[in-house]
């Protein structure tokens, strides 16, 4: 699978997805204004002219200097509302508004904040802040060591903090790769400054002009010599051209330079073209280190797709398998990592639906053809929109085309295959499925439209972050629309039956026998022990036992606004999720149980189409209808879920009502029917424990007395929740004895507070409420 990016090569690299990270926006939420990134100490300082290049949504705090993207508080309020023509910050990217010498609390509202950075003050809230999870800012030390950031092993004696304050740009460029394995010290960083003539040497094919420019001219006449002797080139009289045959070649010394190159392609972008405009006319040439070569068997590819309109479904299927065979070490070429092999890379997830699509799914009952889907073949339908995703934009049709002939045949063959096992073998109706409940301290998550394929995707996610995740599937309700399949994975499932049924397929309350629509259900789940959550607001209530709801998730909504274009937003929407689930976890909740209400079919190009006359119906939707009065629809009938005497017409296959929409859902398919049910729970090794015996102030210092086992337990006061940011200088560990103190300054003096205790990774073990001279 490789829709997602690809890990950072280096400290830039890392810096800024890092950075572009913060651009999300919760459900129902906006993306933030602007990304806040606030370096009290100017730690980040020396890095501001590449990272000015890099990141092109990049506004700096200083003196007016527009050309570089500098300028004072209230030209960057200004740039940030887009009201100037220049700087020109492109339009789908949030600016990040970089503020050396500024701390987070100089940002606060009011007469304390110094009068220069108040334009700057409204910011906090229409964007975000760029902060670690414990609220505080982001360090050079922290983001090398942090299991948010780079994760490495960093000395933190003096030494070591000043080498790497004076080496940091280089570090910046360096491969992380060469950083890893050792504790990094004082030298290791020291080196880095020292001569590295293979450095040098690929910043100068790279950037020829540039890097003599740097260099100056007594440094220039040491590296000519250097390479003299070292590579038996000189650079000033044989030229970058030169040096580019000998790089592709990679013989003798120049094997080397081509490792180094090899390592962090991205950090030399001129080499590609030089490696171009150097390619000798030898027949024998090693393929893989000439971009001439990749390109055109990019072409190839190209052209072997296009050809799949005139073959059969098992011949394109056979014919993705062989293209795949022959290109796919192309993905392990450098050319790869820098984006220019999009053809090798849409093979592997073409490939997997071109494997998966070749039989029909195997059984004779909607059970045993789960079963055989959810052995492998769901993974044709995540290659699908893997593939698609992946797709550049000059290739999205072609790519497109490719899909549909691919999952198209395989598709509705299935499709009609689970309709004849749900005739003889009904799917469970109202309490044939074991009911959703939360256990003592769980939060359960519906996440909208969370198809099947997608639900494993996300398990795969929690589990790279140290989750535990089992896997189950339940059956969604009949038909496959939000307004039946919500409510019957809710904890008021059973006080809810159907009567006659509704043109919209809305289930009703026993007693009241007001609909289910989205406020009654919410009080139905409060009114069942439930703390219903919204996305600003997950924390757990204080006590062990409380049972939590809450919803995220766009799928649904955004499939039916962007059609096939789904694709390139299923990614995002699991990374969203992701995000939510964690945050439920730092906000106290011991366990996440994810469901969801249907699957959909997703086909670019459009679903077939069969005619049901609209007069024929009460109402009409893409994939299923209520039929009017005793008239014959000529679609398959089926018993709708909350009152099997009541049935609904549903079209046969995949196909659509009197419409080609390539988005779909409400009829009767796996991906419709066959739903994710995911437990999710913190994982790790041996896991601290903790609990808080007493909490005592004395003035502005909290005294904690708390008993813990198995590893270090880290105190920490927080702002209103426990997820909220730190309002401590710095967190302590507990003493041997369980005790610490930590000290308020006096902002907080009459804020709600949380104290928490949590592991070296930042997970929640306990909390409390207090507040400054409350005892408990």
């Amino acid at each position: 699978m490789r829709t997602r990016r690809e890990a950072p090569e280096t400290l830039l690299e890392a810096l800024v997805l890092a950075l572009r990270a913060c651009d999300t926006a919760p459900d129902g939420m906006v993306r933030p204004a602007a990304i806040l990134w606030t370096d009290p100490k100017r730690q980040w300082l020396p890095l501001k002219s590449i990272l000015l290049q890099r990141l092109p949504e990049l506004i700096v705090l200083g003196d007016y200097d527009p050309a570089s993207r500098t300028g004072p508080a209230i030209w960057i309020r200004c740039v940030v509302e887009r009201t100037l023509e220049n700087p020109e910050i492109p339009e789908d990217r949030v600016p990040v508004v970089y503020l050396p010498g500024v701390a987070r609390q100089d940002l606060r509202a009011g007469e304390d904040c110094p009068a220069a950075l108040i334009p700057l003050v409204e910011l906090m809230y229409q964007g975000t802040l760029w902060l670690q999870r414990s609220g505080h800012d982001w360090t050079v030390t922290a983001f090398l060591t942090s299991p948010q950031g780079l994760e490495l092993d960093l000395a933190r004696d003096q030494d070591t903090l000043e080498a790497l304050a004076r080496a940091l740009r280089e570090v910046a460029e360096t491969p992380v790769a060469r950083l890893r394995g050792r504790r990094l010290e004082a030298e290791d960083f020291d080196r880095l400054l020292s001569s590295d003539v293979v450095r040098d040497l690929l910043r100068w094919m790279s950037e020829p002009a540039k890097a003599k420019e740097q260099m100056g001219p007594q440094r220039w006449a040491a590296f000519c010599n250097q390479c003299r002797a070292q590579f038996g080139l000189d650079p000033g009289k044989d030229g970058e051209i030169a040096a580019g045959e000998r790089l592709g070649r990679g013989e003798g010394p120049w094997a080397d330079v081509w490792e180094r190159f090899a390592e962090a392609p991205r950090a030399y972008p001129g080499i590609p073209d030089l490696l171009r405009r150097s390619k000798p006319q030898k027949l024998f040439l090693e393929r893989s280190r000439w971009p001439n070569f990749n390109e055109k068997d990019e072409e190839a590819v190209r052209s072997a797709l296009a050809g799949l309109q005139g073959l059969s479904h098992a011949e394109a299927c056979q014919k993705l398998l062989e293209l795949e065979q022959q290109h796919a070490e192309r993905r392990g070429w450098v050319w790869s990592r820098l984006g220019l092999s999009p053809m090798a890379a849409v093979l592997e997830p073409l490939a997997r639906l071109a494997g998966a699509a070749r039989s029909a799914l195997g059984g004779s009952t909607p059970g045993e053809i789960a079963k055989s889907y959810m052995e492998g073949p769901w993974e044709a339908d995540a290659a699908s929109w893997e593939a698609i995703a992946l797709a550049p934009a000059a290739d999205e049709a072609l790519i497109k085309d490719a899909v549909r002939i691919l999952l198209q045949p395989w598709l509705d063959e299935s499709a009609r295959a689970f309709q004849r096992a749900v005739g003889s073998h009904p799917l469970p109706g109202k309490g044939e499925q074991e009911p959703v409940a939360a256990k003592p301290g769980m939060c359960l998550l519906f996440a909208d439209g969370l198809r099947y394929d997608v639900g494993r995707r996300l398990a795969g996610r929690l589990e790279e972050r140290g989750c535990r995740v089992r896997v189950g599937w339940r059956w969604a309700a009949l038909p496959t629309v939000t307004a039946t399949a919500k409510p019957a994975v809710t904890p008021a499932a059973d006080v809810l039956a159907g009567g006659q049924l509704p043109e919209d397929f809305t289930p009703s309350f026993f007693e009241s026998g007001k609909p289910a629509d989205t406020a009654t259900l919410r009080a139905a789940v409060e009114a069942g022990g439930y703390h219903v959550l919204d996305s600003e607001h997950d924390k757990c209530p204080g006590s062990g036992d409380a049972l939590g709801w809450g919803e995220a998730g766009a799928l649904d909504r955004r499939g039916h606004d962007l059609g096939e274009e789904l694709a390139r937003h299923i990614e995002p929407e699991i990374e969203r999720l992701v995000e939510r689930i964690m945050k439920l976890f730092d906000a106290g909740w011991t366990s996440v149980r994810v469901v969801t209400d249907h699957g959909w079919l997703l086909v670019p190009g459009g679903l077939p189409k069969v005619d049901l006359p609209k007069h024929l119906t009460v109402s009409r939707w893409k994939r299923c209808a209520v039929v009017a009065g005793e008239s014959q629809a000529g679609a398959l009938s089926m018993p709708w879920h909350w009152n099997a005497a009541q049935r609904f017409a549903t079209a046969p296959g995949i196909a659509c009502f009197n419409a080609s929409p390539s988005y779909a859902h409400g009829g009767l398919s796996l991906q419709e029917c066959l739903i994710p049910d995911l437990l999710v729970e913190r994982g790790g090794g041996i896991t601290p424990r903790a609990a808080i015996r007493s909490v005592t102030w004395r003035r502005m210092r909290c005294f904690v007395e708390a008993e813990s086992t198995g590893g270090t337990v880290i105190a920490d006061l927080r702002l209103e929740q426990a997820n909220g940011k730190s309002v401590v200088a710095s967190a302590k560990p507990l003493d041997h004895d369980g005790t610490t103190s930590l000290v308020v300054n006096d902002d907080y003096e009459d804020s709600n507070l949380a104290l928490v205790l949590v592991d070296q990774d930042g997970n929640v073990l306990a909390q409390r409420k207090t507040k400054v001279g409350a005892s408990s």
